[in-house]
């Protein structure tokens, strides 16, 4: 296996654990509304984008929910979900990776959010929770020709209307 396809295998491990670990909180109290979340989402992107080195160019990636699941039952969807917002950086040079990187850590750990624990282990991707909210960041060389840099933001665990439904 290609040391590209390894360190994107990886990357995407560790984000998919990243998303899971936050659907163990509880799921049966109110929640922030998936608007209120997406909303904070794209907050985190532009607060980071404008702290970059500029120019910058941000192409959308992938904004979408992934689904999360009971604790008692890790293969059912319990009716809350996860807030996806990413964001390519396209056209930055390799040897200005290091300044982004840079850039990126020192904006979101003024913003409230540590290094997980795993995040040494990952270069070069950085990972990031906001403990006082369970957002998640991060910023990823992919493993494309071009090494192209993503930031990445997922809510925690969300009702979508902010409210477990009623059952019935």
């Amino acid at each position: 296996m290609s040391y590209k396809r390894c360190v994107g295998r990886l990357v995407t491990t560790i984000t998919l654990v990243l998303a899971v670990a936050a659907c163990g909180d509880d799921a049966s109290g109110p929640t922030m509304t998936r608007a209120q979340a997406k909303a904070q989402t794209e907050s985190y992107i532009a607060q980071v984008v404008a702290s970059l080195p500029q120019p910058v160019t941000t192409m959308t990636e992938n904004d979408s929910d992934s689904f999360c699941f009971k604790n008692d039952a890790p293969s059912e969807e319990d009716g809350r979900v996860n807030i996806d917002t990413e964001r390519k950086l396209p056209g930055v040079p390799l040897e200005r990776h290091p300044d982004y990187f840079a850039a990126f850590r020192s904006q979101v750990e003024s913003m409230g959010f540590k290094p997980t624990p795993d995040s040494a282990l990952s270069a070069p991707s950085l990972f990031f929770t906001n403990n006082s909210n369970n957002f998640n960041a991060s910023m990823t060389e992919l493993g494309d020709a071009d090494r192209t840099l993503e930031i990445t933001f997922t809510s925690p665990c969300v009702w979508p209307n902010g409210a477990k439904p009623p059952k019935g």
